[in-house]
């Protein structure tokens, strides 16, 4: 087959983690040309498509976007239907293929010279494998000016012999050349993810910034936490860094001792290699998705342990942010239900899932500078605030936790919150969850949707009917009772419920502030502020919805995605920050007197929230102010915090924006709202 009207063909493999990155720049001085083509195929074996859920998924996600694309600036299509100008495709299995149409307009013309006008699109494929470190998937990236010839070209022998095109045996050996070239004027530029994830400092001869990145469970640093490492690296008021551990990608389950001690060894490595190479790092910060909270926080104390408790001090490396997204800090003791608790008990989840629901663990021994000490049978999550991180939380110069408020069973808010929130100043936290402002029906998609045919280019349909995740969500609510919101029994047994549940929040309902200083006075009189957590009257206290794990679960495969409207249009987005508040020991309540002997063994409910009373307390202590941040996000909330993929987690972008803006500015320090 003649293969004039394929300029470029990249053919790549990807694993757990994988990306490939494209920088397409196009050079044209025919105003008459409109538009070029760009195919994108998963060339994994389609018989693998039944079971690649289990082995992989052997998917992969990717958009296309023009070079003057920005989700903070109104993004306004030359064509009346101009959607398939960002263009992107959450889940892309095996055998299926994605068209692009790459337009030659304003939105992506960067340079003129002359009669010459440079054009240019970003392209990011990226794996969606989870769980297993072996398995690769192949894909093939076409560019050309003939989209008939570059179907026929990317489709497989048996289809090409079936359409009566006999020089399928050729086109299949050109399909597997790892690169090829045949236009001018066309320049592409690839990075995959070690490319991207190993870059020079912006400025190699000032200090830097080095930022942190650790993942969650069931996650991967390069692939998962990507978007976070792209925005954070725009900062221009710092010479920032960001790095991150990647050896516990499909190895989450070990626990938090074993992924602690990867990241702990890694930034000692780290810091070691920039110094020898005369880089002189000026500040840390550590920023944590999910597990990826706790596990960075027993790699400083595995760090301490090992190099002394003033290892950042002797270094001359001050220690800036230290930054927990929908982190399970407490654990999810009191948050899962018995029966799910049990299984990770079981060992579900490995070493992992026993951490989280607070098992005690056996004794052993461990390693501290001055030589080995036995470690007793309290939990790792119960220890982990204990010295020396409790005296190296405090010299961070500010520590923040964003935290779902709703839509997230899997860290739902009380621990990735620390328990102690202004449950009375932050409104009516059931309203925003029935909010239709957060996620129309009209306005989703699934996750799991393609294109209907190899024939569509670039289209992104528009759901007129309510989506299939509001109604499976719907029948889990009202089917299996998911919320725990129960329609049987009289309303005075209703009322009586709700009003033991208020009481129980009312004990860890703290007073917030605007202010970084637990000196500065608050708008409310003095006498409220020493009204005690038993003596504030339920109606007071806004409870948030019950989270579900189980919903989560189905939600993280059946969920909206962002409309058109959302992607290009930022006005038309809805808030999602709603409360951002610091919280201080001088506001946390006192220490109730705690139900001992047979009772408390009654009391399976108190005994699971005295478990995490007992280490949020070790978190609000003197000297020791969190930020909280708490946002408001559609399901799946807990990848949508982290923006796990750029566009169907766009809903997380405020977030992140937040993150950058407010955070890591050096000008913004104090609360918003």
């Amino acid at each position: 087959m003649s293969s004039e009207c394929i300029w470029y063909k990249s053919t790549n493999k990807l694993k757990i983690g994988g990306v490939s990155r494209y920088k397409i720049r196009f050079e044209s001085s025919d105003d008459s040309r409109k538009e070029i083509y760009l195919r994108i195929k998963n060339l994994t074996n389609t018989s693998l498509r039944a079971i690649h859920l289990l082995n992989g998924p052997l998917a992969f996600y990717c958009h296309v976007i023009p070079g003057n694309y920005s989700h903070r600036q109104k993004f306004s299509p030359t064509e009346e239907n101009g959607d398939g100008e960002v263009y992107f495709r959450n889940s892309v299995k095996p055998g299926q293929t994605c068209n692009v149409r790459l337009l030659l307009n304003k939105n992506s013309l960067v340079e003129e010279k002359n009669s010459l006008k440079i054009y240019e699109w970003y392209c990011d494929v990226v794996s969606q494998i989870v769980l297993n470190r072996r398995v690769t998937m192949t894909f093939i990236l076409v560019i050309g000016d003939d989209l008939p010839q570059m179907r026929m070209l990317t489709r497989s022998t048996l289809t090409n012999l079936s359409k009566g095109n006999f020089q399928a045996l050729e086109n299949e050996r050109f399909k597997y050349d790892t690169k090829y070239f045949s236009h001018p004027g066309l320049d592409v530029d690839y990075q995959s993810e070690v490319d991207i994830w190993s870059g020079p400092p912006p400025n190699p001869d000032k200090p830097i910034h080095l930022v942190i990145l650790t993942h969650g469970i069931f996650s991967n640093l390069t692939a998962d936490m990507l978007y976070v490492r792209d925005e954070l690296s725009k900062l221009k008021n710092e010479n920032v860094v960001v790095e991150g551990y990647r050896d516990n990608a499909g190895r989450t389950e070990k626990g938090i001792h074993r992924l602690g001690a990867g990241v702990s060894n890694y930034v000692t490595g780290l810091i070691e290699e920039y110094q020898s190479n005369g880089t002189v790092i000026d500040s840390i910060s550590f920023v944590g998705h999910s597990l990826g909270g706790p596990v960075q926080l027993y790699a400083l104390k595995h760090i301490l342990q090992i190099k002394g408790n003033n290892y950042f001090q002797d270094n001359n490396i001050k220690l800036r942010h230290f930054v927990c997204m929908a982190s399970p800090m407490l654990g999810v003791l009191s948050e899962m239900s018995l029966l799910i608790s049990w299984f990770l008990d079981l060992g579900t989840l490995g070493k992992t899932g026993r951490d989280l629901t607070l098992l005690k663990k056996l004794p052993h021994y461990t390693k501290h500078s001055e030589g080995l000490k036995r470690s007793m049978f309290a939990p790792v999550l119960e220890t982990l605030p204990d010295e020396p991180i409790h005296t190296l939380l405090k010299q961070f110069e500010l520590r923040t936790v964003y935290a779902n408020a709703v839509n997230d069973g899997i860290v739902p808010l009380r621990t990735s919150a620390l328990l102690y929130l202004d449950w009375e100043a932050m409104g009516d936290v059931n309203a925003i969850k029935e909010n239709n402002e957060i996620v129309e029906p009209h306005h989703s998609r699934l996750l799991t949707e393609t294109n209907a045919s190899g024939n569509d280019v670039g289209e992104v349909e528009d759901d007129s009917h309510t989506s299939i995740a509001k109604k499976y969500s719907n029948f889990l609510t009202s089917t299996l009772n998911i919320n725990g919101d129960r329609k049987i029994g009289s309303p005075d047994k209703k009322r009586h419920r709700l009003t033991k549940r208020a009481r129980r929040y009312a004990k860890i309902n703290a007073k917030s502030s605007d202010s970084t200083t637990s000196d500065v006075e608050d708008d409310i009189d003095d006498n409220e502020a020493e009204t005690t957590a038993s003596d504030t009257s339920p109606t007071q206290v806004n409870i948030p919805p019950k989270a579900s794990a189980v919903e989560s679960a189905f939600n993280t495969l059946l969920c909206p995605i962002p409309s058109s409207g959302y992607i290009m249009i930022p006005d038309t987005r809805s808030p999602v920050i709603f409360h951002d508040k610091y919280y201080h020991f001088s506001k946390i309540p006192p220490e109730e007197k705690k139900t001992g002997g047979l009772l408390k063994f009654f009391k399976y409910t108190d005994w699971r929230m005295d478990k995490q009373v007992k280490i949020a307390r070790k978190y609000h202590a003197p000297e020791l102010s969190w930020r909280k941040v708490l946002v408001k996000l559609p399901p799946d909330a807990h990848n949508n915090i982290v923006v796990r993929r750029r566009f169907a987690n766009g809903y997380g972008w405020g977030v992140i924006d937040h993150l950058t803006d407010e955070i890591f500015s050096p000008a913004r320090i104090r609360a918003k709202i």
